[in-house]
């Protein structure tokens, strides 16, 4: 009788183990650039291809994507870098940066030749979404560093989907705007190529990747991380380290195949045109920065922000512990 408990129990044991092995890694993702990185990913998963199980969830503003984590409805999510520090307040420090998953992707588009620096901006109106994001706080850095006010010198003229504002550059086509009242526009690709293709003579005035290395701050343009509650990572090192590693890969793959990827990248969800995805592609900055490298890109650009709006970080800039800096290969 003792031995046929002692074999259940162990069954059992070992059942339990399997379950916990089997429990997949929710991953969170935005749609557009930040997302991109992980569309191979996406792909292997879904065919079973993958070290562990994966789901994806796509979210359509960064405000539902951290709420999402928040409420512990995911694991990873692949997010904006200051709605990262923004949580990590949020949640008293229970967050941490995995990895960088992209650089840049912002661009002011222009009807006409006249916006050649920053400087130029003076007296225009621009349209734009994102604001409370990083499109807002990067904007608004870049136009102070070059001495102009934004809202004052600059008017942004905000909507709540990039999309928005593709249709309206698109409807000015057609004369509903005059020059310097919405005749520009700062979108990040894959949006950008959009507009490029769609509104007549659009073209691509300014790279907000640049124009931040020119600001002199010896930071980059950070847009998107791969981030994490802490507890997570403490109690899923594994799976973390594999993530990182197989999140790498995909990223790779994105860079080195745009057709293959921006089929991928259409039917994971994540935007929803291929041929403009693969176009966008080599602009979209897509990366896997890890480690220390990945700490000294996103402090920078953090320290940047807090220095020049507190709130874009959520109020305190994150410490050194919010940063993963174990060799995850």
């Amino acid at each position: 009788m003792m031995r046929r408990l002692s074999v259940a129990l162990l069954l059992l044991i070992f059942l339990c183990g399997t379950c916990r092995a089997e429990e997949p890694v929710r991953v969170l993702c935005l749609r557009g650039p930040t997302g991109m990185g992980l569309a191979k990913l996406m792909e292997d998963a879904a065919e079973g291809h993958t070290a562990r199980r994966y789901t994806f969830r796509i979210a359509s503003t960064p405000e539902d994507l951290v709420a999402a984590l928040a409420r512990g409805e995911g694991d990873i999510a692949a997010m904006p870098t200051n709605m990262a520090a923004i949580l990590w307040n949020r949640l008293k420090m229970d967050v941490c940066l995995l990895s960088v998953n992209t650089l840049g992707a912002l661009s002011i588009l222009e009807k006409g030749d006249e916006i050649h620096s920053i400087a130029d901006l003076r007296g225009r109106t621009l349209l734009a979404a994102g604001r409370g994001a990083t499109p807002e706080f990067a904007l608004n850095y870049l136009l102070r560093q070059n001495g102009l006010e934004p809202g004052k010198d600059c008017r942004i003229e905000w909507f709540s989907e990039h999309a928005e504002v593709l249709s309206h550059l698109v409807a000015s086509r057609r004369g509903q705007t005059v020059a310097g009242k919405g005749d520009a526009c700062l979108l990040p690709y894959p949006f950008a190529a959009a507009a490029l293709a769609k509104a007549g003579g659009l073209r691509e005035a300014l790279s907000l990747a640049e124009e931040w290395r020119k600001a002199g701050s010896g930071s980059e343009l950070v847009m998107g991380v791969n981030a994490a509650r802490r507890s997570y990572v403490k109690s899923h090192e594994a799976d973390v380290a594999g993530f990182l590693r197989e999140a790498r890969a995909s990223a790779e793959y994105v860079n080195a195949h745009p057709a293959e990827a921006a089929a991928l990248i259409v039917k994971h969800g994540i935007f929803d045109n291929a041929l403009l995805v693969e176009r966008a592609i080599p602009h979209c900055g897509v990366t896997a920065l890890e480690g220390q490298v990945m700490q000294d890109a996103a402090e920078g650009y953090l320290r940047v922000l807090f220095e020049a709006e507190p709130r874009s970080v959520g109020g305190t800039l994150p410490d050194k512990n919010f940063y993963y800096v174990k060799d995850a290969r």
